[in-house]
């Protein structure tokens, strides 16, 4: 029992790199090579060829998690799932356990066009056949939006849209290849867990007038703009300033 005691407040306080093992510098050249090859299946690869090489990546990038079990390609009736992430019952973090559950979807989507509507419906209608909460679309593009650029159209609009509708409970969220390939430095579960709450509180935020009309800037460069102005009025301190910017970068990722 008190080992059990133990590892539960081990867990609870561990850090990202115990959660998801970061690539060690002897594997970024290997790393780098599941990167490029998918890039070049793009543009000579077969639909097999491009289609594997996304999911060898994200293979890759799963297993690196410490707490789960992850299967690929897996067929379940008329349904084929490009990864199911499992994680292990009594060993996960609370992030993992209060928002994302104990099962995951991943799906890989190997073409040059932004995710489209249908796809995120698609992995919608996957998580709730799986009794899953979260799902990750891995692409070479993000969501696409309309032509100003809104939030609330086309893949983009749809997810938020049916993250409302499913009370939360249903969150698509995604990976570019861009900032995949940026996992030689940075941590996939700390980009996981802020993608997720960028998304969720934003969608739970009721306040619409910023101090920005720039509808492609990113939620919280928008509560940043809004915490500058707030310092630049003399509503808070630089110490509150200084003690915001930390919390928004932790919570959300960088500020630049």
């Amino acid at each position: 029992m008190n080992d059990t005691i133990s590892f539960n407040k081990f867990i609870s306080k561990a850090p990202d790199d115990e959660i998801w093992k970061p690539i060690p510098q002897e594997e970024h050249a290997h790393y780098q090579q599941l990167i490029d090859t998918v890039r070049s299946s793009l543009d000579s690869g077969t639909k097999k060829e491009k289609g594997d090489a996304l999911e060898n990546l994200m293979t890759y990038v799963y297993s690196r998690f410490e707490i789960a079990y992850v299967e690929p390609n897996v067929h379940r009736g008329d349904n084929q799932i490009d990864h199911i992430i499992k994680f292990i019952d009594g060993m996960v973090p609370p992030f993992i356990y209060q928002h994302i559950g104990l099962r995951m979807i991943g799906e890989s989507k190997n073409h040059k066009d932004s995710i489209g509507v249908r796809e995120v419906t698609d992995l919608v209608e996957l998580l709730r056949s799986k009794k899953a909460s979260v799902g990750v679309l891995s692409s070479y593009k993000t969501f696409s939006r309309g032509r100003n650029k809104s939030p609330w159209v086309n893949a983009e609009g749809k997810r938020r849209k049916l993250a409302i509708a499913n009370n939360n409970e249903k969150i698509i969220l995604g990976f570019t290849i861009d900032e995949l390939e940026t996992l030689k430095s940075n941590n996939f579960y700390t980009l996981l867990r802020q993608k997720y709450f960028s998304l969720v509180d934003e969608i739970d935020d009721d306040i619409t007038d910023y101090p920005t009309d720039d509808l492609t800037l990113s939620y919280h460069l928008k509560l940043y703009d809004s915490l500058k102005q707030l310092r630049i009025n003399s509503i808070i301190d630089e110490d509150s300033f200084e003690r915001g910017k930390t919390v928004l970068a932790a919570r959300y990722g960088p500020l630049d």
